[in-house]
C-alpha cells in the first residue's frame, strides 16, 4: 500500500497529510499555532489528528462531528476540557498529557470505543479516577501522581 506525503512549511507550522486507502492523518506541529487550522473542518473523513506542542487553549469540540477520528492527541497545550462533551463515536485514544486540564468533565455522552485515555502531567490524578471510569467505563486511563506544577498558560 502506497502512502503519499505532503509537506506544507510556512512561517508558523508544519502540516503533515498522510493519506492512504484507510488512514488519513493530520499534524500541525508549533510552538505558536494558538488555534487548529481550520481546513482540518472542511473534512470530516480524518481518522488521525495531531495537534502536539501548540498553544490551544480549549478542546476542540467541533471534532466531535468527525465520525472517523480514531486518535486525537492534544498533548502539550495549555488547555482544559469543557463542562460538556458528546460525540466521537470511534475514538480509541485521546491524548491529553502534560495540558492544564484540573476537572473532570459534567456531562460525557459518546466515547464509547475509546481505549485509552492519557491525562498524565495533568491536575488529574488517583483521587479522579473513580470519576473519570464512571464516564469512560471501557477505556485505560492513564494518571500520574499529584503535581505541584504550575499552568502552563
Amino acid at each position: 500500500m502506497s502512502r503519499a506525503r505532503i509537506h506544507l512549511v510556512t512561517g508558523l507550522f508544519l502540516i503533515s497529510t498522510i493519506c492512504s486507502a484507510q488512514d488519513r492523518a493530520f499534524r500541525a506541529k508549533s510552538k505558536r499555532l494558538n488555534d487548529y487550522p481550520k481546513e482540518l473542518l472542511h473534512d470530516e473523513q480524518w481518522t488521525k489528528i495531531d495537534l502536539r506542542k501548540n498553544r490551544l487553549d480549549h478542546f476542540p469540540t467541533e471534532f466531535s462531528g468527525f465520525e472517523k477520528l480514531e486518535e486525537l492527541r492534544l498533548s502539550r497545550n495549555p488547555m482544559n476540557w469543557p463542562d460538556s462533551l458528546s460525540g466521537f463515536p470511534v475514538l480509541r485514544y485521546l491524548d491529553l498529557w502534560d495540558t492544564d486540564v484540573a476537572t473532570v468533565p459534567v456531562h460525557v455522552q459518546g466515547f464509547d470505543a475509546l481505549e485509552t485515555l492519557d491525562l498524565r502531567e495533568t491536575y488529574l490524578d488517583e483521587e479522579n479516577r473513580a470519576a473519570l471510569e464512571k464516564l469512560f467505563p471501557k477505556a485505560e486511563i492513564l494518571l500520574s501522581e499529584r503535581c505541584s506544577c504550575r499552568p502552563k498558560k
